[in-house]
């Protein structure tokens, strides 16, 4: 089950990061936020959706590893979630939808790397 949420989380973040760099004109008017800003948070999201699928690919991906990528997703979306009644009145209703759907994508991914956790076998790095 380990290796599931892990490629999960990979296709989570290359898709995320192919809508804002192939959207991302249309993203940083959502946002109001400068495209270049988009265009590297996109770059970001492929490199790191490459990075996931390198440890979906090892035969016993590390404990530690999904559970720091379990935090990382549960703590990006709860800051989405914190940041944005701040921002709502000044993004579009498409931005105010992108964010949800990313936030609520960030916290649906950490929850099942961390039920993957709980329920998978045991693997290399730290036991439960």
């Amino acid at each position: 089950m380990l290796h599931t949420a892990l490629w999960v989380d990979a296709a989570f973040e290359l898709v995320a990061g192919a809508v804002l760099l192939l959207l991302a004109g249309s993203v940083a008017n959502w946002l109001d936020a400068d495209r270049a800003i988009v265009s590297i948070a996109g770059v970001i999201f492929l490199g790191a959706s490459a990075a996931i699928a390198g440890f979906a690919l090892q035969p016993a991906p590390a404990r530690r590893t999904v559970s720091t990528l379990a935090a990382l997703n549960l703590i990006g979306g709860v800051a989405i979630w914190c940041v944005l009644p701040f921002v709502w009145s000044g993004i579009s209703g498409e931005g105010r939808w992108m964010a949800a759907a990313i936030a609520d994508s960030f916290i649906a991914v950490a929850a099942l790397e961390f039920l993957a956790l709980q329920r998978g076998a045991p693997a290399t790095g730290v036991t439960r």
